[in-house]
């Protein structure tokens, strides 16, 4: 019967049509930005940003019902690169700090990370008063992880834009609970309360607030940390990861 053809036709023209309109409204929207973020951690990613960094010291709070004194640190600002690729989880950080609380005191910072075999080493140049070298190995910790965890809790909250391109903004707090890798033992909240991603998963403008999820001792911190991207390309810096480790490559 030719009525059975005919019937597969329509109905492979409508499964392709469908699955082209979805892919054309998944294009340029708060979704795929959302999956191209995700996708970045399999893909080599050089973003440079203006940082700002406010930490500030909240004094006397051990108990809710005691209001704490806020001591301001002063700002620390600068330009930060980080370099990333999957192959050993490498990652690449190079940059300038400057501690305004200090009368402008600049500090250069150089630091590699790669995971070697059940570790998470890395290095560490630091261009303040005695330059010094660090090299260390702790218990391997994906270092992707949090971002992951970040993007999946998200909650879109509106459009922005960068550089004349729209981005996608989003919101998110989620729990980071100490590991054998990390250097704080109470569980601390990152609350993303801007997060704005490029259609290509970059993210070009970040706002974060990190601190203590409970009480601790007499003091307690609150750390409020601004990105803005300045550019970005998908490249990964071996120049500077190999003058950082003294000539290891990551493969």
């Amino acid at each position: 019967m030719k009525i059975l053809p005919i019937i597969a036709a329509v109905i492979i023209i409508m499964a392709l049509g469908t699955a082209t309109y979805l892919l054309m409204i998944n294009q340029n929207s708060p979704t795929s930005a959302l999956m191209n973020a995700k996708k970045l951690v399999t893909k080599n990613v050089t973003v440079t940003y203006e940082i700002s960094i406010l930490p500030t010291l909240i004094m006397g709070n051990n108990a809710p019902s005691i209001p704490g004194i806020p001591f301001m640190m002063g700002w620390i600002n600068g330009l930060i690169t980080i370099s990333r690729t999957p192959l050993m989880d490498a990652t690449v950080i190079n940059g300038t700090l400057y501690f305004r609380h200090f009368g402008i005191v600049g500090i250069k910072l150089n630091a590699a990370l790669w995971r070697h075999d059940n570790s998470l080493c890395y290095a560490y140049k630091l261009g303040f008063m005695i330059p010094q070298t660090v090299t260390n190995c702790v218990p391997y910790t994906n270092i992707t992880s949090n971002f992951m965890t970040i993007l999946n809790e998200s909650r879109y909250v509106g459009k922005g834009s960068w550089d004349g391109e729209t981005t996608y903004c989003f919101t998110a707090s989620v729990t980071l609970m100490p590991t054998q890798a990390s250097s704080w033992n109470v569980p601390i909240i990152l609350n993303v309360t801007k997060m704005c991603l490029l259609d290509n998963g970059i993210p070009a403008n970040i706002t974060i607030y990190v601190y203590p999820a409970q009480y601790s001792g007499i003091a307690n911190f609150i750390i409020n940390a601004n990105f803005t991207l300045v550019s970005y390309s998908f490249t990964f810096n071996q120049y500077e990861f190999t003058q950082i480790t003294n000539g290891l490559l990551p493969g």
